[in-house]
């Protein structure tokens, strides 16, 4: 093989090797952006200072038919499969969810709850007042006044 010959080859590894890494930042699908593509599955993620609250709503009636606070430091990923509740007409689809640990990176969705069509039902988010911490990180008490008091006597004079 010649020089020229094998230039095109690394040239078209390279170029493999680029779209194989930029593939698998997008696999996972239980990221806070997912996998960018109409999988009708959704994560939120909880942080100190974005402390989310999911809810999905019958657009029908305005009813709330689920809710979650999501703790700091974990996240909840829902997904949604068409006509999977039988003989149910009010909720022909399904929803699963799980709440995770927000590094993780897949579960297998094990709650499930008969829902209304993707045209009858919303699913929404809000912040909720912060800061939070999580469940096994809250901060010690600061203690300003030391056991011995303050000394406010000058040393220059």
């Amino acid at each position: 093989m010649t020089r020229s010959s094998i230039r095109p080859i690394a040239l078209s590894l390279l170029a493999a090797g680029l779209t194989v890494a930029a593939g698998c930042q997008a696999w996972s699908t239980q990221r806070p952006r997912g996998r960018m593509a109409s999988l009708d599955q959704h994560t939120y993620a909880s942080t100190p200072f974005e402390a989310k609250t999911v809810r999905l709503v019958d657009t029908r009636t305005a009813e709330e038919l689920w809710s979650v606070d999501v703790p700091v430091d974990y996240k909840v990923v829902v997904r949604f499969y068409e006509d999977k509740s039988e003989d149910n007409q009010d909720f022909p689809d399904v929803m699963r969810w799980e709440i995770i640990p927000a590094d993780d990176w897949g579960t297998l969705l094990e709650n499930q709850m008969p829902v209304p069509s993707k045209h009858a039902r919303r699913l929404e988010w809000e912040l909720r007042r912060g800061p939070e911490y999580a469940p096994d990180e809250r901060p010690a008490p600061l203690d300003i006044m030391p056991e011995g008091g303050v000394e406010t006597s000058r040393i220059d004079g």
